[in-house]
């Protein structure tokens, strides 16, 4: 990652960049009318991004929007989604588990206060306990999972298959060599999403602020999108390079 302020500024970096990402923005604003699809297709166009940054060795740039490729991007936008999303099952299971445990739990609890029944109060402890647990569990796995996982996107994005997702040995070598890489660019996404957070926690305090925030978040998502993808594609790339793979 040779140059990271570059890396973070060409959504908008110049006029014709800044055209590419308002369609974007656009693309994000469709999603909040249209599920699913929108959000697919600019995970496709990220997935273009990436390949001119792995295979063409080419600094992060935007792309123009042709209609021809609309298709080729709903199908790399697929592939990419599904291929993270089904990775990403295991840690949802865990934290699903957790949410499903501790208010499972507190309803028991509840159930046996107003009726005083100490079975149901030793089963209630029992479920609260069990959620509090798969819920350390989650946040003890979530930054190194995420971390291994970010591999996941640029390997599929290269093979163009999903099943390059479930060949573990193959973007694990390239992982391995690109670790650094990898750590840094969860870094960065991270801090970007905790400076988000606070913003939005910011503007919750204002009903003028509140009605603001949706023009932040629009933008917001359309940039993080971008960015984190295009990062973990220079990772993948780094990682490569030391692993003598071309």
């Amino acid at each position: 990652m040779n140059n990271i302020q570059e890396t973070l500024l060409f959504p908008v970096r110049d006029e014709e960049a800044r055209k590419q990402f308002l369609f974007a923005c656009l693309i994000v604003l469709a999603g909040f009318i249209v599920p699913i699809l929108p959000f697919l297709v600019l995970t496709g166009y990220c997935a273009k991004i990436m390949r001119q940054v792995i295979e063409e060795r080419k600094s992060p740039s935007m792309p123009e929007w042709q209609g021809s490729d609309w298709s080729t991007m709903l199908t790399d936008g697929l592939r990419l989604y599904g291929a993270q999303l089904v990775l990403t099952l295991p840690l949802l299971l865990v934290m699903g588990c957790g949410f499903i445990s501790m208010i499972g739990g507190s309803m028991t609890l509840s159930v046996a206060s107003y009726e005083n029944v100490n079975e149901l109060l030793s089963v209630g402890i029992l479920f609260f306990l069990f959620g509090i647990g798969f819920m350390m569990l989650f946040s003890i796995l979530s930054l190194p999972y995420g971390v291994i996982i970010s591999a996941v996107g640029p390997h599929v994005v290269t093979e163009r298959s999903f099943a390059a997702a479930f060949q573990f040995k193959d973007w694990w070598k390239i992982f391995r060599k690109g670790l650094g890489q990898f750590i840094l660019s969860y870094a960065i996404t991270m801090a970007l999403s905790f400076v988000f957070i606070f913003v939005m926690q910011f503007a919750m305090m204002t009903i003028v602020l509140m009605c603001v925030f949706p023009l932040v978040l629009i933008p917001y998502t359309a940039y993080i999108t971008l960015l984190t993808n295009t990062l973990y594609a220079q990772a993948y790339l780094a990682g490569k390079d030391a692993l003598g793979t071309h």
